[in-house]
């Protein structure tokens, strides 16, 4: 029963959107319970990007970002937030754990954290191009409506909590087509 809930919940994952960005992700991350507890979820851009520490296992990296809109927030909505995260190039491979992120000036981002000032990884986090999210978003709100009572179980969400990130899903899509 076991492998066959983790079949659906890896076939899940790999229907919702592009499967090369998960390569070496943490699986935890792509279950909605993770999207729908993130106390803060914004639009940006990539503004600057600084390494912090560098082994040769891990590259500790913090992004500026430059809030193009807010989706979710227990408080004020700032102008900028700050990322800490996992990265890694050509002398650094990438983790087998994950989740692990190569973020680059003018990217846009989705970010789903616990606060504006992430110095513990995002809890998920979506790059591209302006179309890219809004065509990830879409994805997600899509697999979302589609979820049985079972699917539900697996992303370890309630129907009231559908509800929530459906709502989430819809202001997301209307902030990215809104924005030039």
């Amino acid at each position: 029963m076991k492998t066959k809930s983790c079949t659906f919940l890896l076939a899940c994952v790999l229907i919702s959107g592009d499967a090369a960005p998960l390569l070496g992700a943490n699986m935890r991350s792509f279950i909605e319970s993770v999207r729908r507890k993130a106390p803060v979820v914004y639009v940006g851009s990539v503004k600057e990007v600084r390494v912090l520490q560098r082994t040769k296992f891990d590259i500790k990296a913090k992004a500026v970002v430059d809030i193009k809109a807010v989706a979710r927030t227990p408080g004020n909505n700032p102008q900028q937030a700050t990322i800490e995260y996992s990265s890694y190039d050509d002398k650094t491979p990438m983790l087998a754990g994950g989740p692990q992120y190569q973020l680059r000036p003018d990217v846009s981002v989705i970010v789903f954290a616990n606060s504006f000032d992430a110095s513990i990884p995002p809890g998920y986090l979506v790059q591209g191009s302006r179309q890219e999210l809004l065509q990830r978003v879409e994805a997600l709100r899509d697999a979302l409506s589609k979820m049985s009572p079972d699917q539900l179980k697996v992303h370890e969400i309630t129907e009231d909590d559908r509800r929530v990130q459906m709502s989430l899903y819809e202001k997301l899509s209307a902030s990215l087509r809104a924005a030039k």
